[in-house]
């Protein structure tokens, strides 16, 4: 039971009256009738408060997308005689932005209503929403009975694939991307024949089919389209260097948005996809293959996969997709290469793959380090800054650069172009057939 202000604003005055009359005559009898009244006033209401008088459904969506708002439905059903006055408030995951409200509201026996609240999460993974919590008032208005019902209910939170990610996804499927601009399809690009035509203005003299062109009487040139059924390794780090945020998610997150958005478009163009989540060891690993049912493995291994705490060991991991990988594979490594150790360390991991596979290593550039370099230091603390800067950005371009000119290709953008620029690195490969 909970009193409510209605009750200690009576209880104030009966004791104030009580107070006013000591002098009066009968004013012990007149104490003794306010306190019995107060007392069969709340008695009141806690005969009249109905028990179990309210029925709670929740409606949420069972997935969620990361980052994105998403509205809960809170169904509440008046089972008692007479209309009842209540508070609800739910219990949503503690990760999730937002809070469910308190709602107040008088309900006429047997009535429905619904309630509504919106929440978002900035993390992928499994969560429970908890129990309702309810209030429900007396006619009197002194005091509350308390209850729950337990609601749990499960959801899942999946990469983020909305906003501009998912723009550049439906242009990139459309036909090509790049820099997350729209361009038509270049006629003559790639390496795999597919049909005739006449020739235009615009196409490579090196594409004429002069025999076909001898036979029709005027210039008639190959078009070729990218070539299918190449092998895509995917391998994904979520070791320490992993876990700093960038806005509003890690750089784990940045990584696990570009990786899915490049299954996806490998998968479309006819090419056979696999993957391996590693940190210090290696957590999960698929051999490169075609269907949606290949893509469906690779999101449900990402939901639950957080930053560690681990140094990851790109030796052993990197043997073990050489050693499962025969044929000729590209494989895009998304790590992070702000500490020197671990730069030497993917350095060395790295070159045994080459010549046989195509490896590039996708990071995020640290913009956060990059703009205090650009910024002119005006007092003593900003020159230390200015210089601490320098040194770990010159030390982040020489690890590229070490990585560049051992045949080891890398992408270094901010978070934010990271699926952007992900993409286009695949898409030029294919169309220069580097694979």
């Amino acid at each position: 039971m909970v009193f409510l202000p209605r009750f200690y604003f009576t209880l104030v005055t009966a004791i104030l009256l009580a107070l006013a009359s000591t002098n009066l005559s009968g004013s012990m009898t007149a104490s003794l009738v306010v306190t019995m009244l107060l007392t069969g006033a709340v008695l009141t209401d806690v005969v009249f408060i109905p028990s179990e008088a309210l029925h709670v459904k929740r409606n949420v969506p069972p997935i969620l997308r990361q980052s994105q708002p998403f509205t809960v439905e809170l169904t509440l059903f008046n089972q008692a005689e007479r209309r009842i006055t209540f508070e609800v408030v739910d219990s949503p995951p503690s990760d999730f932005t937002g809070s469910a409200k308190i709602i107040t509201r008088r309900l006429p026996a047997h009535r429905e209503i619904m309630q509504t609240y919106t929440l978002k999460s900035f993390r992928r993974g499994v969560f429970d929403f908890g129990a309702i919590f309810y209030r429900v008032t007396g006619p009197l208005g002194l005091i509350q009975r308390q209850g729950r019902i337990d609601l749990p209910q499960r959801v899942q939170v999946l990469p983020d694939l909305a906003g501009e990610d998912s723009r550049d996804l439906q242009l990139a499927l459309a036909g090509a991307l790049h820099t997350g601009r729209r361009k038509s399809l270049q006629r003559g690009e790639g390496s795999e024949f597919e049909s005739l035509r006449e020739h235009q203005r615009d196409d490579d003299f090196r594409h004429i089919d002069w025999k076909a062109s001898a036979k029709r009487g005027k210039l008639i040139s190959r078009q070729y389209e990218t070539e299918r059924d190449q092998r895509l390794m995917i391998m994904l780090d979520f070791g320490r260097l992993m876990s700093p945020k960038i806005g509003p998610y890690r750089k784990l997150d940045y990584a696990i948005n570009a990786s899915v958005h490049l299954a996806q478009i490998a998968l479309h163009k006819g090419d056979l996809v696999g993957y391996a989540l590693f940190n210090d060891e290696l957590r999960a690993f698929a051999e490169p293959k075609k269907g949606q049912a290949q893509m469906s493995h690779f999101v449900r291994n990402l939901i639950l996969i957080q930053p560690s705490r681990f140094e990851s060991d790109y030796t052993a991991v990197f043997h073990h997709v050489m050693r499962r990988c025969s044929r000729r594979t590209l494989i895009i490594c998304f790590t992070d290469l702000s500490d020197s150790e671990s730069a030497r360390s993917l350095l060395q991991a790295a070159l045994p793959l080459r010549p046989r596979h195509l490896p590039v290593i996708i990071t995020v550039s640290n913009s956060e380090i990059l703009a205090v370099t650009r910024n002119e230091p005006e007092n003593e603390f900003e020159v230390y800054r200015h210089v601490a800067a320098m040194e770990i950005w010159n030390e982040y371009q020489r690890t590229l650069r070490g990585l560049r000119s051992r045949g080891v290709q890398t992408v270094s953008v901010p978070a934010q172009d990271l699926s952007t620029a992900t993409i286009n690195e695949y898409l030029q490969i294919k169309e220069t057939a580097r694979l």
